[in-house]
């Protein structure tokens, strides 16, 4: 292996950003909601089969977009994993819900159906799976406790474009789904998301709140004549700059996820030894899911183990990454009167896992070697 540092993540180019950004230039448009927006927009509707989709400039707000539509009283509450990023919790949190943590399951790290059933209430008005890792939530146990009790689904599928459940794309199964193109994603704009509106009677008011809660974009289809305010909205849309750049990354989609694949594979083969005899763990997609190869995360058989294996291949020039510090358990996660042992088993679990360098400009030859750091930690780390 060379002296090269092998990064957690690189930011995935493919060439054709620079000529799409000139574009930008000559249509001298470059605030938002042109052209390019409207051409990635239509690109997803197509690619996901939805009625409608809204870029926006993080997966944060289109998260935010979905709790401003879905508020209906003061008392409403929004049930979600702990371990998640910061961003799942507060853009409900700045819409006033009251969050409600669950644990996870610790095979995949992801929202547990069993603690969502114990935490609903009459007030619970929103669901959120985390899609972890381009993976897929456990989510038909989950639509059947979300139909019960009549609660909306809201899908956080930051990093799951392209995994698709049954058939069917992840972010087009809930009520509302949220995608991230932040560059630590698959497919990115530097920064930006979009909003997936599954449920057309949502659709005119979310293009109000997108448009900062005004009807824009209605008079600017002449539907109404007069230029105001309807929504509680917010500026929630990224420059025709970062979507001409995204144009040119999703048109390179099915590339990216063939080359993902290929290091996914092989750390997957190669670690799959140390799985059988317990030294570690990693999640498998079920045979009904498609997977988009975004991480791979491996779970170590204690904090201890996690950090040594951490440490090891960062000395061997591999920049590995422990995951999410639970949102419970945090400093403001603490102020809302949660408490360390609310949710022992994200607390546990959280602590022993490890994710892998993952990213188009790594080589299989990188991927094999990492996991020979890996089993060489594992080895050391036991005796």
């Amino acid at each position: 292996m060379s002296g090269r540092i092998i990064k957690f993540n690189e930011p995935y180019i493919t060439g054709n950003e620079i000529d799409y950004i000139k574009e930008v230039f000559k249509n001298n448009h470059f605030q938002g909601n042109g052209p390019f927006t409207k051409k990635v927009q239509s690109l997803l509707e197509s690619y996901l089969g939805v009625k409608k989709v809204l870029l926006t400039d993080s997966c944060t707000s289109a998260l935010e977009i979905s709790a401003l539509l879905l508020k209906q009283t003061d008392n409403d509450e929004v049930i979600l994993p702990s371990y998640t990023f910061s961003s799942t919790a507060s853009a409900f949190a700045r819409a006033g819900y009251k969050l409600v943590f669950a644990d996870v399951d610790p095979n995949d790290m992801m929202i547990s159906s069993n603690s969502i059933s114990e935490k609903i209430t009459v007030n619970t008005r929103v669901i959120v799976p985390v899609h972890y890792a381009g993976l897929c939530s456990d989510l038909d146990p989950i639509l059947k406790l979300a139909e019960a009790a009549n609660v909306d689904i809201v899908e956080d599928a930051a990093q799951a474009l392209g995994s698709t459940y049954k058939g069917q794309k992840l972010g087009t199964i809930g009520r509302l789904g949220c995608f991230s193109f932040h560059e630590t994603k698959n497919i990115h704009a530097g920064l930006a998301g979009a909003l997936i509106i599954n449920d057309e009677s949502l659709i005119e008011r979310a293009t109000y709140v997108w448009e900062r809660g005004t009807n824009r974009e209605a008079v600017l289809n002449g539907v109404a004549d007069k230029y105001t305010w309807v929504e509680i909205g917010g500026s929630f849309y990224p420059t025709e700059l970062q979507a001409a750049f995204l144009l040119a990354q999703l048109e390179s989609l099915d590339v990216n996820l063939s080359e993902r694949k290929k290091i996914y594979n092989v750390y997957s083969d190669n670690l799959a030894g140390l799985k059988m005899d317990k030294s570690l763990h990693f999640p498998e997609a079920a045979n009904n899911q498609v997977i988009n190869y975004h991480a791979f995360f491996i779970v170590l058989k204690s904090e201890k183990e996690c950090d040594y294996v951490r440490e090891y291949l960062l000395d061997h020039k591999v920049s590995a990454y422990i995951g999410y510090v639970p949102l419970h358990s945090s400093p403001v996660g603490i102020k809302m009167g949660n408490s360390c042992e609310d949710l022992p088993i994200t607390e546990e679990y959280s602590r022993r896992v490890l994710r892998l360098p993952l990213h188009n400009n790594m080589s299989v030859e990188d991927a094999e070697n990492i996991c020979s750091y890996i089993k060489e930690a594992c080895q050391h780390g036991t005796t």
